[in-house]
């Protein structure tokens, strides 16, 4: 157990002598958001003797922290780690000259990449969208790529991608009934609320929900018509 005796952190009553003690009490500060600004404190001597999820921990709060010439190295010695593979994406994609890294579109779909395949969904929507912005070698339509991007990460219940697949389902392939299913998930997802993009998907969402189902109302409507009533030959349209 971490404790705050007033004075220092304790990990089971005493002070921290091993690494996993300063990870512990490192993990438990970033965790805590109080003492937030003390985890790298503690989670640096553990990253150095090779604990490896101090370093991965160390890697993400020197990346949150914006201080991504200290996050780079930890974020290269995690690989095993979705998160660390989608930041080392973004910082190729953007490029970080203070971290020694040069933009590149390629690189930064191949961490992506990575990332995906360690089941990262934000990595999935970067990758998406690369192929949206037609950013990286394609073999199929830019749509195509991006779906097979979205599609496990809304159904890993990230708002967004769900937001993003009803839109494609919509816009680029006019299945409304897919379209309609993806709105749906979004507006249900609890996880929406906590979104930056909740009040954009919340209204969108629900507005074409209510196109898509006016849309289908009429042409129930007129495949009622025409089981009921069907057209002759020379009938007038109207």
């Amino acid at each position: 157990m971490v404790l705050w005796n007033g004075v220092d952190f304790t990990a089971d009553g005493r002070e921290p002598v091993t690494a996993e003690e300063f990870y512990r009490i490192g993990r438990y500060c970033w965790d805590s958001g109080q003492y937030r600004p003390a985890a790298g404190f503690f989670l640096e001597p553990a990253a150095a003797e090779g604990h490896s999820a101090a370093g991965e921990l160390l890697g993400h709060v020197r990346f949150v922290q914006g201080d991504y010439a200290q996050a780079v190295p930890w974020l290269r010695r995690s690989p095993g780690s979705p998160r660390a593979a989608y930041y080392l994406g973004s910082l190729y994609q953007r490029g970080c000259p203070e971290a020694g890294i040069g933009q590149s579109y390629d690189a930064a779909a191949d961490w992506y990449r990575r990332a995906t395949a360690l089941g990262e969904p934000e990595a999935m929507l970067a990758l998406g969208e690369l192929y949206l912005e037609r950013l990286v070698r394609l073999e199929r339509a830019p749509v195509d790529h991006a779906l097979e991007c979205f599609l496990p990460a809304a159904e890993a219940g990230h708002p967004y991608a769900q937001y993003r697949v009803a839109d494609l389902y919509r816009t680029s392939y006019a299945d409304l009934r897919r379209a309609a299913h993806f709105y749906e998930l979004c507006l249900a997802n609890p996880a929406r609320e906590q979104h930056a993009l909740n009040s954009l998907m919340t209204f969108q969402s629900a507005a074409f929900l209510r196109e898509i189902r006016a849309a289908q109302q009429t042409q129930r409507l007129e495949q009622r018509r025409d089981t009921v009533n069907p057209r002759q030959p020379g009938d007038p349209s109207y």
